[in-house]
């Protein structure tokens, strides 16, 4: 759901000032901070009206944007498998550039993150990739909708339904995804996240989406099936100065019904008051709630071999307004990613109750800022 301004500004400073974003991070010379924002791109201020297919498209009117594909899923024999791949586009100067006298001319760079969670053998695989939106090398466009770097993509294949592959040394992913409608979140798509004007993003969530097909681990080749959630945003800085990180959950129940929180840290671990989130019950009736409508309790924490960071690893949640009550829990612990940025993201299980009724499902937790503040 929400990523990193500075991964995308690290990516224009590697390729557009040393040439080569390989060359960079071999060097160790990629770095957090970034170029001064731009004033000139618009900032999210105001409700806009977000209409489809239009909206799934690019923005490039502003500075950062990114396409968010989590998904469990499950073998007939029930092995289970998470999965993330995301894109993220970056602006350096707003609208399209005039590309007369070069195809290789671009004001837009991407970056992506490809992921898959091996439950069973307690695997975890993280890929990255860099490019500019130029020579069909990455890009993204609403009608018909897709969204590509190099030959990882995410594309309508016919109406409603989508078609997903990326791969990596020892991992692919191809996957059908059907759409469902989309869901604004917010005030009509319009989510804050800051004190300031502007501290904002236009973000709306795709939710239990079926999805099959296939997964492919160390040249092992699975048949599956399960439910993706994808998430698109777009803003020019959206974050106040100061905000440490963030916590946030994607939950998919089983009957149907699914949860977002989206918990913003201060410096000293407390919520910051733009923390909210939303509940859409089974029939799709949205519910909007602030950071007083839910109680977040962390119950344990996991320190990473590699890195040393600690990260919370399970968590009660209570929403007492809907008399709900869940435990969710990794599936599995190490679901860091180390690669040019450095967070948690990963599958994690879920049960408790609701009207004193059992429930139970899957979905997705990220984990930000937990080793340093977050660079915008």
């Amino acid at each position: 759901m929400q990523r990193w301004l500075g991964w995308l500004i690290s990516f224009v400073l590697g390729l557009f000032v040393m040439g080569s974003p390989a060359w960079a991070m071999e060097q160790g010379t990629v770095e957090w901070a970034g170029p001064a924002e731009i004033p000139e791109f618009q900032k999210a201020t105001v409700p806009i009206k977000l209409s489809f297919p239009k909206d799934f498209g690019p923005h490039e009117d502003y500075q950062t944007e990114w396409w968010y594909y989590t998904g469990n899923l499950e073998t007939e024999s029930g092995r289970l498998f998470g999965y993330e791949l995301t894109l993220f586009r970056r602006g350096l100067t707003p609208g399209l550039p005039d590309q007369q006298g070069s195809a290789w001319r671009s004001n837009q760079v991407y970056f992506s993150h490809f992921t898959l969670s091996d439950i069973e053998n307690q695997q975890f695989y993280p890929v990255e990739r860099f490019n500019r939106g130029a020579a069909e090398l990455a890009g993204a466009q609403a009608n018909p909708y897709r969204i590509w770097l190099d030959d990882w993509s995410v594309e309508e294949v016919q109406p409603g339904q989508l078609q997903l592959h990326a791969q990596g040394p020892e991992t692919a992913l191809n996957l059908q995804v059907s759409l469902t409608t989309p869901v604004l979140q917010g005030n009509k798509g319009l989510f804050v996240k800051g004190s300031e004007l502007g501290n904002a993003a236009y973000y709306y969530s795709v939710v239990q989406q079926p999805t099959q097909g296939t997964v492919t681990v160390q040249g092992e080749t699975l048949t599956v099936s399960g439910s993706s959630w994808t998430d698109h945003e777009f803003a020019t800085r959206p974050l106040s100065q100061g905000t440490q990180g963030w916590d946030w959950f994607s939950l998919q129940l089983e009957d149907g019904s699914v949860l977002m929180l989206y918990g913003l840290r201060s410096h000293d671990g407390s919520d910051l008051p733009e923390s909210s989130g939303t509940f859409i019950n089974a029939e799709g009736k949205v519910l909007h709630l602030n950071g007083k409508d839910y109680q977040l309790q962390v119950l344990d924490r996991w320190t990473s071999p590699q890195s040393r960071t600690q990260y919370p690893s399970k968590w009660v949640i209570s929403v007492p307004k809907l008399d709900l009550e869940m435990q969710v829990a990794p599936m599995m612990n190490n679901q860091e990613l180390l690669l040019s940025t450095k967070y948690w993201e990963g599958a994690v299980s879920i049960s408790g109750t609701q009207s004193q009724q059992p429930i139970w499902g899957k979905g997705y937790v990220e984990l930000t800022g937990y080793d340093r503040e977050l660079s915008f």
